[in-house]
């Protein structure tokens, strides 16, 4: 028999709690920062060898004011990928533009990522794919 891992109700739980986590990050930074920021999820989705699997994501959508300098973006990208702590979460890819996007997973198989692109942010959050029995 196969070794159950976390199913896909726990994985959820464990995925939304730092997604909120990133989200709570984002919106804590100096007033006028950040426009807006519009969350979404979980959504489920299929995911795998012919869409036989099954996975849920966690999106949040910023948007960064006009008036924000260089200093203002960075300290806010900061702060988000600041809330990812490095003895839970490996990271798959961190290079970007001066560190303006980045992926991490934990050992669980929950991948969260950051992405700016000015004017907008973006953290998602997915639960690994789980192929139906």
């Amino acid at each position: 028999t196969a070794c159950a891992g976390p199913d896909l109700d726990e994985l959820e739980t464990d995925a939304a709690a730092i997604f909120d986590t990133l989200v709570e990050a984002a919106g804590a930074v100096e007033e006028g920062t950040l426009r807006t920021l519009e969350t979404t999820g979980p959504e489920e989705q299929s995911c795998g060898e012919q869409d036989r699997g099954t996975q849920r994501t966690f999106a949040a959508v910023g948007s960064v004011s006009v008036g924000a300098d260089y200093a203002a973006e960075d300290a806010l990208v900061d702060a988000v990928t600041a809330a990812i702590d490095p003895e839970v979460w490996a990271t798959i890819d961190a290079d970007g533009l001066a560190g303006r996007e980045g992926a991490w997973v934990d050992e669980s198989g929950i991948v969260a990522t950051v992405s700016y692109d000015s004017p907008l942010l973006v953290i998602a959050v997915f639960t690994p794919c789980l192929e139906a029995p």
